[in-house]
């Protein structure tokens, strides 16, 4: 099992202590945990089966095992925003970072899904599911496959979403509570279809990301369309639903000035400050809402332990809030540093 920095420098700080007193240093250097990050590291090609029987490929990163042999190390496994292909994201800033701090980082194509600008990425086989229940229990299947890894600290695996993947995340932690997922850090995911399908842009009058958003899901939020099919076909992909339902530890990441959401600046908030509702109807939106609402969800759930953003920000442990008592955001917008790096080491407790 992968030890944490401060167990390692008590570890090592021990074995000093005793050879001092048994004998000669460099007699006891054999002792020590393998040397601490960055560690070097590789990537590997994988394939899972879904419970459909179709191939899920991925890609994962870690550190290398012809250096550090059999250790097991903390793995976190990073769930894509929108309806976008994941495995290439192997190669990315965050994995590897994580990965260079000594964490098994995985990544992959969901059903259907596959890079088309990276020549050499693979099409998981079936259909897309727009992180419905189908993607959902395929991503149950992959943390199985992973937490069955010998290199793989079974009892230290994370989910890390981002934007709308937080539906595949939300609805398969909470619909197979008994996956051994240690926490979710959840980046700025939409928890219903209005704010999936850019409700609050339509009722300002601005349409370019609902009309983008509607061309991909063919279909209208539910307090547009009410009809039995259309809440049907959304109950699977609002993470609202399924939050509450989760037994491990759940940080949402939220920046002042949202990725998607609006407002986008100072400027803006009276624009979008709607909290009894907007004028001639429409649901109740104001800064930042929807990081209460799936907040609030957790909390009222049951999920015993909840916060938002890093300690830094200083926000309570499952406190719970309204448009009068937001929590501290974190400054500027998400892309601005890397708060999920951050987020997934210290909930892997290698911070």
């Amino acid at each position: 099992m992968s030890r944490s920095r401060p167990e390692r420098i008590r570890t090592c700080t021990a074995i000093v202590l005793l050879c001092l007193v048994v004998g000669p240093l460099a007699s006891c250097l054999s002792l020590a945990d393998p040397p601490g990050p960055p560690f070097d590291t590789v990537i590997e090609p994988f394939e899972a089966l879904g419970p459909t029987g179709n191939r899920i490929y991925g890609q994962i990163r870690r550190p290398d095992p012809a250096v550090y042999g059999d250790t097991a190390f903390p793995a976190v496994i990073l769930v894509p925003g929108g309806i976008n292909p994941g495995r290439m994201e192997v190669h990315g800033a965050d994995a590897r970072e994580l990965a260079e701090e000594g964490m098994v980082v995985v990544c992959f194509n969901a059903e259907g899904r596959i890079d088309t600008i990276a020549p050499d990425d693979l099409r998981s086989e079936g259909d897309e599911d727009f992180n419905g229940f189908r993607h959902q229990d395929g991503l149950a299947n992959l943390i199985e496959y992973v937490a069955a890894l010998d290199y793989v600290d079974a009892g230290n695996i994370g989910l890390k979403s981002q934007s709308y993947g937080i539906t595949m995340a939300a609805g398969c932690v909470g619909r197979h509570p008994d996956l051994p997922i240690r926490y979710l850090v959840d980046g700025e995911g939409p928890p219903t279809s209005f704010v999936t399908c850019h409700g609050p842009r339509f009722l300002a009058g601005d349409l370019q990301k609902y009309n983008t958003v509607k061309s991909i899901f063919g279909r209208l939020a539910t307090w547009q369309d009410g009809s039995q099919e259309n809440l049907d076909w959304w109950y699977e992909r609002e993470a609202i639903h399924f939050i509450g339902q989760f037994r491990g530890a759940y940080l949402r990441l939220q920046t002042t000035w949202d990725h998607a959401q609006p407002p986008e600046s100072q400027a803006e908030i009276a624009t979008y400050h709607h909290p009894g509702g907007w004028p001639g109807g429409g649901p109740a939106w104001w800064h930042n809402k929807h990081t209460h609402d799936i907040v609030n969800a957790a909390v009222a759930g049951g999920v015993p332990w909840v916060r938002v953003n890093l300690p830094p920000q200083g926000n309570a442990v499952n406190a719970t809030y309204d448009v009068d008592h937001p929590p501290t955001y974190l400054p500027g917008r998400l892309a601005d540093q890397p708060w999920a790096v951050r987020a997934i080491l210290e909930m892997a407790g290698l911070l």
